[in-house]
């Protein structure tokens, strides 16, 4: 994630993590991986249940949120969602490329540039 966000810097777009680890060892990571984009903490679970994400079958591990990767218009309605349970339902770069391009081009007037 943190190389794809160097080459959507140029375009507009962002990229924000929400894990449910406290700010202080969000920090740690982010520092670790030399991320520039925003970690927020749902330490609290309040999005996680906002949401209606959280797992409740991992007795084990107590409740979790179930991860998700959601493709976000300027007004942050959500318009593609990737359910992450599995490794196969975690978007790809290429995949979160496409989608930004259909998010672009459907909120950007100067997307399409025909040359007039």
């Amino acid at each position: 994630m943190v190389q794809f966000h160097n080459a959507t810097e140029v375009s507009y777009c962002r990229i924000a993590v929400i894990s449910v680890d406290p700010p202080q060892v969000q920090a740690a990571f982010k520092a670790g991986l030399g991320a520039r984009f925003p970690f927020l903490s749902d330490k609290g679970l309040a999005l996680t249940d906002a949401l209606g994400i959280r797992e409740t079958t991992d007795k084990k591990h107590g409740p979790l949120p179930v991860p998700y990767s959601f493709a976000l218009l300027p007004d942050l309605t959500i318009r593609r969602t990737f359910n992450g349970w599995y490794m196969a339902g975690r978007p790809t770069p290429e995949e979160l490329r496409q989608v930004m391009r259909e998010l672009m081009s459907a909120s950007r007037p100067d997307f399409d540039y025909s040359g007039e």
